[in-house]
Order: C-alpha cells, then sequence, then structure tokens
C-alpha cells in the first residue's frame, strides 16, 4: 500500500463526494424499485452498481489519508 499525503482541503472534499456518492446511491436504488420500465430500471440498476464502486474507492482514499483517524 502506498501512503499517500493528502491535504486537509483534499479530505474535505473527498467527504463531501463520497456523501454526494451515498445520496445518489440511495436515490438510485430507490427509484428503481418504482420504475415500470424495464430499461430504466436496468440503467438505475447499473447506476446504484457502479456508485458503490465509487463509494468503496473514496473510502479508500480516506483511510489512506494521515488525517482519518481524526474523524474527518
Amino acid at each position: 500500500m502506498i501512503h499517500q499525503n493528502i491535504a486537509p482541503h483534499e479530505v474535505f472534499a473527498l467527504h463531501n463526494l463520497l456523501t454526494f456518492k451515498n445520496i445518489c446511491a440511495t436515490k438510485s436504488a430507490t427509484m428503481s424499485a418504482l420504475a415500470s420500465d424495464s430499461e430504466l430500471r436496468s440503467l438505475m440498476e447499473q447506476d446504484f452498481s457502479a456508485a458503490q464502486g465509487h463509494i468503496k474507492e473514496l473510502k479508500d482514499l480516506m483511510q489512506q489519508s494521515n488525517l482519518a483517524d481524526m474523524g474527518l
């Protein structure tokens, strides 16, 4: 694992992106259950899967930062 020094403002930006992606994933999951069109439902499910991957990547970056243990 490569330890990267991430500046505090970058950690804050990662946190904001992580929050946004969580909201997007929740919305996609909820709305896909309500979609009557199968193609639209499939697109929303794909978006949810992609968002889960993005969330994992953002969490990994946060854990690598030297500020992750400060609760940011």
